[in-house]
């Protein structure tokens, strides 16, 4: 073999090994690569779907809350100067048919507003001038419908803005039967003037 020849056949070995050499260094970076993809996880989710989640879950231990504390709000005495009365809320279907509409907002600091709509049964007594004559009342005016609150999205979290309650149907207890009643029923009871002994028994009755 002549010189000139031996170099030519160096020449070839040594492209042939560097080839496979590089050959071999792709396939390493590209199982690396691979691999780390593998270990990424595969439903990242957006800020949007976050947000969203973050509010349904928040919506639905309301109303968890709301079916748990149902006697302690059936008991409460709420005020609407000059009147009292006594309020509390049920979700027949629970989360169920709970309905989110996001919309999305041209603002970093206010990405989001939702409108979150849940069926709703509101009951209601009279509204009352005296304070034991509420304590007192245990009849309850029964409005079924869809309660709608605004959200918005600010800081990271969701802040309510307002509520509305649009209703369907109002109901009057009868015996142990609900009946329909005119939407336009009349809500301001008719006090009766108490005697001193029952101005205090109401006294009591509301303090204890």
């Amino acid at each position: 073999m002549t010189p000139s020849v031996s170099y030519v056949v160096i020449a070839c070995l040594a492209v042939v090994l560097l080839s496979s050499s590089c050959s071999a260094r792709r396939a390493a970076v590209a199982g690396a690569l691979s691999e780390e993809e593998a270990h990424e996880p595969l439903d990242v989710l957006s800020d949007r779907d976050r947000a969203l989640d973050e509010l349904k879950r928040e919506v639905q231990e309301q109303i968890a809350t709301a079916q748990r504390r149902r006697l302690e709000e059936e008991s409460r005495i709420r005020s609407a100067p000059p009147y009292f009365y006594k309020r509390f809320e049920l979700y027949p279907s629970g989360a169920d048919e709970l309905q989110i509409r996001l919309k999305e907002i041209e603002s970093a600091l206010k990405p989001y507003e939702a409108a979150v709509s849940v069926p709703t049964a509101r009951f209601t007594t009279e509204y009352h001038t005296s304070r034991s004559a509420c304590a007192r009342d245990s009849k309850f005016i029964r409005d079924i419908g869809t309660q709608i609150d605004t959200y918005v999205y600010e800081n990271g979290e969701w802040n309510l803005l307002y509520s509305l309650f649009e209703v369907e149907k109002t109901s009057v207890l009868r015996g142990e039967t609900w009946v329909d009643a005119a939407s336009n029923l009349e809500r301001i009871a008719q006090d009766r003037p108490e005697s001193f002994f029952g101005k205090v028994g109401g006294f009591f009755r509301t303090i204890f």
